[in-house]
């Protein structure tokens, strides 16, 4: 594999998950993902906790072997054990992650079940097209004006 490519598939993951994390309203910067070493891996502290599971702290994880999954962390905080997953896609759209975490909370949610096994080079190219800010927002470049960037060409 290339550097660059790794740069941008690493870029790619931080991005999706922090997406994920402003779509489920996460206070602060509670997440964490790494690319190297295999396998690709998230974790996402959530601020409530699971009504069966008052006691637990309650996290959102990924994997590119099973996809998300609401857990509960074990006292000691070393231990976790899935409650659910999210099933279908791999790399489902942020909003798509948010509703699965609401239905889990709210009791509505079933195990859709891991999502099985992937090639790992079809995922990082994936990835890196989240490396790509999204069309939708305004991106302030050092250096030139935030007017700028959301100026329109005049014709």
């Amino acid at each position: 594999m290339y550097p660059e490519f790794e740069h941008a598939a690493a870029t790619g993951l931080r991005r999706y998950v922090g997406t994920v994390a402003e779509e489920l309203g996460c206070s602060g910067e509670a997440y964490y993902a790494h690319l190297d070493p295999p396998p690709a891996y998230a974790y996402l502290a959530l601020d409530d906790r699971l009504p069966d599971h008052p006691g637990q702290d309650t996290a959102l994880v990924w994997n590119e072997y099973d996809g998300w999954g609401v857990v509960t962390e074990s006292l000691t905080g070393h231990e976790l054990s899935v409650v659910c997953h999210l099933g279908g896609e791999l790399l489902p759209p942020p909003e798509a992650v948010a509703k699965f975490v609401g239905e889990v909370f709210a009791g509505q949610r079933f195990d859709g079940g891991p999502v099985g096994t992937t090639d790992g080079a079809r995922l990082r190219r994936h990835l890196a097209t989240y490396a790509i800010p999204y069309q939708g927002t305004v991106a302030h470049r050092p250096g030139r004006p935030v007017e700028q960037v959301r100026r329109r060409p005049t014709r």
